[in-house]
């Protein structure tokens, strides 16, 4: 694995820490009143998925680790396992449902367009999409006179899960979802 000084990493690409991979999630460079300058980094470990915070100067060496991310369209759930496949050679690849937050489970579509993270042949981590577009298969009707923008009401979507919506979606209407905390971001088609 290549070593590079800490200054010279990118948000969004992976390193060796404590004999551990992990990707940088964020980073701000900090000046102090004694004008040393530090990067303050957020971490997120591929595998567990915790985010801590660390400080490194810029001349520290890291080892970078050269992940491979490929995008792969996610077929159905079988058990434990979600099944994904490479749109361009048709191989399945069975990716454990530990990899995906249980709370974004309910957005796992099929036919969505995913990103496998892999370090050589190891998948390390499967990354959302940020948008999903689902339809809505049930959706109780709005009281009358409830017409103000900020009524909201619970509808069901295709995956069998229930996200709160505006109370102007219908059932059959195909609508966005932000998967990262499930809000509701508009209509598909409708200039949302």
């Amino acid at each position: 694995m290549p070593s590079m000084k800490m200054r010279d990493v990118k948000v969004g690409e992976a390193i060796l820490y404590n004999n551990e991979v992990w990707l940088i999630f964020d980073r701000h460079e900090q000046t102090r009143g004694n004008l040393r300058t530090y990067w303050q980094i957020k971490l997120k470990h591929l595998e567990r998925g915790n985010v801590v915070e660390q400080r490194f100067s810029p001349d520290d060496n890291v080892e970078k680790v050269i992940l491979n991310r490929q995008e792969y369209e996610y077929l159905y759930r079988d058990g434990d396992h979600f099944v994904v496949m490479d749109p361009e050679s048709y191989e399945q690849t069975f990716v454990s449902i530990s990899m995906v937050p249980e709370e974004q489970h309910k957005f796992m579509v099929p036919n969505m367009r995913l990103h496998l993270l892999k370090i050589e042949d190891k998948v390390v981590q499967l990354e959302m999409p940020q948008m999903v577009e689902v339809e809505v298969t049930d959706a109780p009707e709005g009281a009358r006179g409830d017409t103000a923008t900020s009524v909201t009401k619970l509808a069901t979507i295709e995956t069998g899960s229930q996200v709160r919506v505006p109370g102007h979606i219908r059932k059959g209407d195909k609508i966005k979802i932000r998967v990262e905390d499930g809000e509701f971001r508009g209509r598909v088609g409708q200039g949302a």
